[in-house]
């Protein structure tokens, strides 16, 4: 077979290189040809996947869920089988598709018993369509964050410091500090039957998987196998009542809380809405960030999401 491979050579500290060096040297002791496929950059790696995605049988990431997020785009709804071997700093991606977290050879090894056996999950991604036509189409496989979270995204993503999940923890206390309600419209299913939300709220999650941000479990009923997104929206809260909800997210314990809703839908519309707030002198309208998926920047409101049954096949 002809396996792709993408590596993040500076993941985990060096063991992503560690980890990359070990599958390309096993994979080809199988008699197999290895594309190293890897960039400087996202764009760079993705370029290249796209390139050579018609060679391929299998493509392996070694990394964290940016390199995953940029070889899904590359790979979802092709057949090409993915491998991921997580040594990122969220690897929200990974945990939500029950892969091993923290130990990058026990990636290694289960991604390549799962080759020589030829064992495949069939698994949901997440197509998203702008209303632009020069933009897009994106996939994800985690969830879309379009509040708070993906202001919270975009602080942790400028942050080296700390390691680990803590980043999206103290980002996410920085971002709630000074928090302003985002008025959103959502249409569910659109359709004959559509059920529409149009309201302010600290945040909106469409998710496929059950956590980002780290491991914040926002989804615990979401399923990468069930065909159908896990949409929680969170009411416009204060900043200290929402610190105070921030640390029954680890858990899914936020569920309870009475500001958030729950819903299911195969396909969401997310819109801007209505800015009816009156600002007080020198206050500022609040900021509409860009939407992330899969920690990663998307393209403007509106967007469309919908999802896609198998549309991933994931070596496990």
């Amino acid at each position: 077979m002809t396996i792709g491979l993408l590596v993040n050579p500076a993941a985990g500290r060096g063991a992503g290189r560690r980890a990359g060096e070990r599958v390309r040297a096993e994979v080809r002791a199988g008699g197999h040809t290895v594309l190293d496929l890897s960039g400087g950059d996202l764009a760079t790696a993705t370029a290249r996947v796209r390139a050579n995605a018609d060679e391929l049988d299998a493509l392996v990431v070694v990394g964290g869920d940016g390199l995953v997020h940029a070889a899904v785009q590359a790979v979802a709804d092709t057949g090409v089988a993915l491998g991921i071997v997580a040594a990122g700093t969220g690897n929200d991606i990974a945990r939500g598709l029950d892969l091993p977290l923290g130990a990058p050879e026990r990636g290694t090894a289960l991604v390549l018993e799962a080759l020589a056996a030829g064992r495949v999950r069939e698994l949901d991604a997440v197509r998203v369509g702008s209303d632009d036509p020069g933009v897009g189409p994106f996939w994800y496989v985690s969830a879309l964050a379009s509040g708070v979270d993906a202001l919270v995204n975009e602080r942790a993503n400028r942050w080296r410091f700390p390691r680990g999940p803590a980043r999206y923890t103290l980002a996410a206390v920085r971002e709630l500090v000074t928090v302003r309600p985002l008025p959103l419209r959502l249409v569910l299913d659109p359709g004959p039957h559509e059920h529409v939300v149009e309201q302010d709220v600290l945040l909106v999650a469409l998710a496929n998987t059950r956590s980002y941000g780290g491991g914040l479990t926002m989804a615990p009923g979401a399923d990468p196998t069930d065909g159908v997104l896990q949409v929680v929206v969170v009411d416009a809260l204060s900043g200290p009542a929402a610190l105070r909800v921030l640390p029954r997210v680890r858990s899914g314990g936020h569920l309870n809380h009475p500001a958030v809703h729950v819903h299911r839908a195969r396909r969401v519309r997310l819109e801007p809405g209505e800015d009816t707030a009156v600002l007080r002198r020198g206050e500022r309208p609040a900021r509409r960030p860009l939407p992330h998926a899969d920690g990663e920047p998307l393209a403007p409101l509106p967007l469309t999401c919908e999802v896609v049954r198998g549309a991933l096949r994931v070596l496990a």
